[in-house]
């Protein structure tokens, strides 16, 4: 059992040198974690230059990572060396052996598990005693090699070196200090500034309210990037303008100033700017008493030292300092020094004349400082001015409006028109407009409104304007001299015959180039379908095609506009349908040489990219609207002559009546009954004859002349009645002379009546013939749309080798003489009726240009092309047959009811029964009105709806009763003064310009109203003279006040910037003076 305890022995031998391996092993580790740890604790702590919390954490941080290391790597290894601790026990240990030792291998484990069989017998105990015998020689602790702990010893030279470098360059501190702080937390360290601050100013003083430029440079390990100046609880960074150099400025300095500068966390201790006190102007107001004849109330100025005044002002200077001694006022070479109490002082003058003057302030230490020049400008009482522009209106040149500009430098008292006869300026009269009483006024006029004027006499006439100079009068500025002549009612009336006149013949002109520009087209369509492609001569002469048609479309629309406003010069008494057809076919006309521009517009597009299918198509298109263009300018042409032939008919008849009772009147007045007022009469009868002379010459111009009525026979015996009356006169036989002009002027009448009579004959004939002429066209038209069907299913049908092809060509041929016929007859048609309308001439336009269309395609044998166009026709000429229809029935129901469309036939409308139609067609526009899109919307009607036609239905119902107010008032004698016919008017023009617009709605709603106020004023007129009086001067005021809204209305002005009501200080009046002035200029 010897042997056994040896290898016991040896066993606990190796168990021991096994726990010391790992103490050792422990050891290095320790040493080199530790170590690493240990620079990384005292590098933060340089680092960060924590604060004594977080050193305190950091320093008990380190101890306790330490002690764990060291209880880890060192401490339960011991343990379990001094078998304090559980460490291995013999198998454990026999195993490490076993694996150490291959002739031990499990031999070792194998004597252990025997020894401790609790069955001990000889031959157990025999055996295990050889079996230790066996391992007695083999050293167990050799199992364990301490040397290979070497290799730990390399984690320790990496924390040494560290150590090292930082000994080498000098840097121990790094650990020793840092150590030394962190051992010590509860001690405060101040981290050491790597630089400092150096001021590079001399002083650091300023005066008050100046700047100061503040200039430092950085002295230390580094020069920083920024620096920031701490002042007044705030942080501004300064600006560097070299390394290490920077500055900063103080503006407006008016307090000491403390300050410190701050960088990188390094900051500088406190500094002081002092700022030195100077004498200071805080303000001053200028107390103006103005003299008392300006009517300027006295006022206080502050702000400013320059002002405007009138001559004799005193002014005082209220000054108010700080830090001052004394106020120095300074006029030309003389100096008063104002001395100042409490900060205040004052200085007084009276001016006379331009006063420049300087203000500065003094005290101790500073004089003179600041020094400020100022101007007081004295102005002189001047005379007013006065500025007036003049225009024509442009539909009415008998009127004038007038625009003027009025001033003065202290306030205007009044205006006044001033006008006199051209040759007799001693008659001088005058009217007062309505002015402002300040400085500046807008005036408008227009002449000569309700000023009564002696027909055929020229007037001069100018507008003067009157101060309020209260010294040494009123002064007075006129305006340059206008002139104006009085038309008499024949030159009123050969005027507008003269512009109709023109209009037509312009027209007349311009339907030639009409004619030019179809054969110009046909030779460019010619060459653009036989040709390829343009050259260059022919493109230009395409562009200037072009060109002449758009100037063309230009001057065709410019007439068609002055024919548009003469038309609605020309006011009859009655409605007239042919009128109104006339201006709507004007309109219309207008609207076509919009598009013809549009299609000019895609025409120089094309022709520039030199598309030739696009080109082509554009060309045919611009044919077909050209013709369509010239055959209603046509129309329009001739039924425009007609209704003037007509108009003027009815005119002389109306003077015919009214000379017939002039020569009753004068037959009956003994005391008016003279030679020389028959001569009068004679004449007027012999220029009336003269006028149905030209009037016949128009007629026969016309293709169809109408039937005027005259007799001459019946004339040239009025005009011997009387002469010989007038020869009974010369002979003071007047009751003989009195038979002769009774006679005279029942015939008068008669031929009168006869004329009247013989229109309305004519038109009930007229229509008549014109409905049996439409009846036998509307039959050619069906039987021509039946053929042509026919013909249509043939050639769908028919090849083009076959022998019938050539005879059904010839057949279309055949239908487009006879649709020849039915278009020429509609033509002839349409020139004396204007109910055959361009809806007409389109669909004979559209239909001649697809007969072209299908003869030309089936004569190259393109059938399928050619028979679509046939196929056009035959729609064309069954929608043309629906439109002649509906004419017929519109005719045939017009002379079963042959009042229709004449105007009111029956009794007369009173002034109610007015008021009440004007409510009703109000009524209509609201509904109108509610029906209609936003401005904003996309909504707009489109051509062929029905807002139009209901428009169009509400303008003649309104034009109507506006003709009806004018009879009732030309019956009661109003025809002058205040009506409310000219708002009729004005709602007229919005009607066809604007439409449905609340704007119209509530110029209607005004019309009820002045119409109810109207009655109610007609029905008090002449209750008391003195009511009428008054009513007279009233209806002088409104009417005064229309002339003054037409032309304010005219000129599309308001009253400028509302002058007369702004307190303007003399300064400003004379600017907007300035402005104005520059303005007119």
């Amino acid at each position: 059992m010897e042997n056994f305890g040896l290898v016991q022995e040896k066993l606990e031998a190796f168990i021991k040198k096994y726990y010391l391996n790992l103490i050792l092993k422990g050891s290095l580790l320790f040493l080199a974690t530790g170590l690493l740890y240990f620079l990384i604790v005292v590098g933060l702590e340089y680092f960060l230059w924590l604060s004594t919390t977080g050193r305190s954490i950091l320093f008990w941080l380190f101890i306790a990572v330490e002690l764990i290391l060291l209880f880890k790597f060192i401490g339960i290894p011991l343990l379990k060396l001094l078998k304090l601790s559980k460490g291995i026990n013999e198998f454990q240990a026999s195993e490490i052996i076993g694996r150490y030792f291959p002739e031990v291998n499990d031999k070792l484990t194998n004597l252990l598990q025997l020894k401790h069989n609790a069955r001990q017998s000889e031959l157990l105990l025999a055996s295990i005693d050889q079996r230790s015998r066996e391992l007695t020689p083999v050293p167990f602790t050799n199992a364990i090699d301490l040397k290979k702990n070497k290799r730990y010893l390399r984690y320790i030279v990496f924390p040494v070196l560290i150590i090292l470098g930082l000994i080498i360059a000098g840097k121990a501190d790094f650990i020793t200090q840092s150590f030394s702080r962190l051992s010590d937390y509860n001690t405060v360290y101040l981290k050491p500034a790597p630089f400092s601050f150096v001021v590079r100013n001399n002083d650091l003083k300023a005066r008050e309210g100046e700047d100061f430029k503040l200039q430092i440079r950085t002295i230390g390990d580094y020069n920083p990037e920024t620096v920031q100046v701490l002042y007044n609880d705030a942080e501004s960074f300064m600006k560097q303008t070299a390394p290490g150099v920077f500055e900063y400025t103080f503006t407006d300095l008016s307090e000491n100033v403390e300050f410190k500068f701050l960088s990188n966390e390094v900051s500088s201790g406190d500094y002081l700017l002092e700022v030195i006190r100077v004498p200071k102007l805080l303000n001053f107001e200028m107390d103006l008493n103005y003299p008392g004849y300006t009517g300027l109330k006295d006022e206080v100025i502050s702000g400013t030292g320059n002002i405007t005044v009138p001559e004799g002002t005193a002014i005082k200077w209220n000054f108010r300092t700080r830090n001052t001694k004394n106020i120095n006022f300074k006029i030309a070479d003389s100096v008063y020094r104002v001395q100042t109490e409490n900060g205040v002082s004052a200085f007084e003058k009276t001016v006379n004349s331009n006063l420049p003057y300087s203000v500065s302030a003094s005290n101790e230490l500073v004089k003179d400082f600041e020094n400020l020049e100022y101007a007081v400008k004295v102005i002189k009482d001047d005379y007013p001015e006065i500025q007036v522009i003049g225009q024509k209106d442009s539909l009415d040149i008998d009127i004038q409006y007038f625009k003027g500009d009025v001033s003065d430098d202290y306030g205007l008292s009044r205006l006044q028109l001033a006008y006199f006869p051209e040759n007799d300026n001693e008659k001088v009269e005058t009217i007062d407009i309505p002015v402002s009483k300040e400085s500046f006024d807008e005036f408008h006029f227009s002449f000569p409104g309700t000023i009564q004027l002696e027909a055929g006499l020229n007037y001069l006439f100018y507008f003067r304007v009157f101060d309020n100079d209260a010294v040494n009068g009123a002064k007075s500025a006129r305006s340059e001299t206008f002139s104006y002549r009085k038309k008499t009612e024949e030159e009123i009336v050969e005027e507008k015959l003269q512009e109709q006149n023109d209009a037509i013949e312009n027209i007349s002109e311009r339907l030639k180039d009409y004619e030019k520009s179809d054969e110009e087209l046909e030779e460019l369509s010619r060459l653009e379908k036989e040709k390829e492609e343009l050259n260059y001569n022919e493109r230009k002469k395409l562009e200037e095609f072009l060109m002449r048609q758009k100037k063309q479309n230009e001057m065709m629309k410019n007439y068609s506009e002055k024919l548009e406003k003469s038309l609605q010069k020309n006011e009859s008494p009655e409605p007239s349908s042919m009128k109104e057809e006339l201006q709507k076919r004007l309109e219309n006309n207008e609207k076509r040489l919009e598009e013809n521009e549009s299609l000019l517009k895609e025409l120089e597009k094309y022709s520039e990219k030199i598309q030739k299918e696009d080109l082509g198509k554009k060309l045919e298109e611009l044919s077909k609207q050209n013709k369509n263009n010239q055959r209603n300018l046509e129309q329009l042409l001739e039924l425009t002559k007609r209704y003037y032939v007509e108009e003027k008919k009815q005119k002389l008849a109306r003077d015919l009546e009214k000379l017939s009772e002039e020569q009753e009147d004068i037959s009956k007045n003994e005391q008016e009954n003279t030679k020389e007022n028959q001569e009068k009469l004679n004449k007027r009868f012999d220029k009336f004859r003269e006028q149905m002379d030209e009037l016949d010459k128009e007629n026969k111009n016309l293709k169809e002349p109408q039937e005027l009525g005259r007799e001459e026979v019946d004339e040239e015996s009025i005009q011997k009645d009387q002469k010989e009356a007038t020869e009974k006169l010369e002979e003071n036989q007047k009751s003989d002379a009195k038979k002769k002009q009774e006679d005279a002027s029942k015939k008068m009448k008669e031929m009168s009546a006869q004329m009247q009579q013989m229109s309305m004959q004519m038109k009930g004939e007229q229509l008549e013939a014109d409905a049996e002429t439409l009846r036998q066209i509307l039959d050619n038209l069906i039987v021509f749309s039946f053929e042509q069907e026919d013909l249509l299913n043939d050639f769908k049908q028919i090849r083009q080798n076959n022998p019938k092809y050539a005879s059904r060509l010839k057949e279309q041929s055949n239908l487009r003489e006879n649709f020849r016929h039915v278009d020429d007859s509609l033509y002839s048609l349409a020139l004396r009726n204007p109910m055959i309308n361009e809806a007409i001439t389109q669909k004979l336009t559209d239909i001649e240009f697809d007969i072209e269309k299908a003869i030309e395609r089936l004569s190259e044998n393109e059938i399928p092309q050619g028979t679509a166009s046939q196929q056009y026709v035959v729609t064309g000429a069954n929608d043309l047959a629906n439109l002649l229809d509906n004419i017929l029935s519109s005719m045939q129901q017009m002379m079963a009811n042959p009042q229709s469309g004449q105007g009111n036939g029956g009794e007369e409308f009173q002034l109610q029964d007015i008021i009440k139609e004007q409510k009703e067609i109000m009524e209509q526009m609201e509904k109108g009105t509610d029906g209609q899109p936003g401005p904003e919307s996309d909504g707009q009607p489109k051509e062929g709806e029905g807002n139009n036609g209901e428009l169009y239905e509400i303008y003649k119902e309104q034009q109507m009763l506006r003709m009806q107010m004018e009879r009732l008032l030309e019956k009661n004698g109003l025809e002058n003064g205040d009506n409310p016919v000219d708002e009729m008017k004005q709602i007229e023009e919005q009607l066809l310009d604007k439409g449905f617009d609340p704007e119209t709605v509530k110029r209607m709603q005004q019309l009820q109203y002045e119409l109810l106020e109207f009655e109610k004023a007609h029905k008090l007129q002449g209750s008391s003279e003195k009511r009428k009086s008054e009513t007279n001067e009233q209806d002088y005021k409104n009417t005064l006040q229309n002339q003054i809204d037409k032309a304010k209305e005219y000129f599309n002005s308001t009253e400028i910037l509302n002058r007369q009501i702004l307190p303007l200080r003399q300064i400003y009046r004379e600017k907007v003076k300035e402005y104005f002035g520059k303005g007119r200029d």
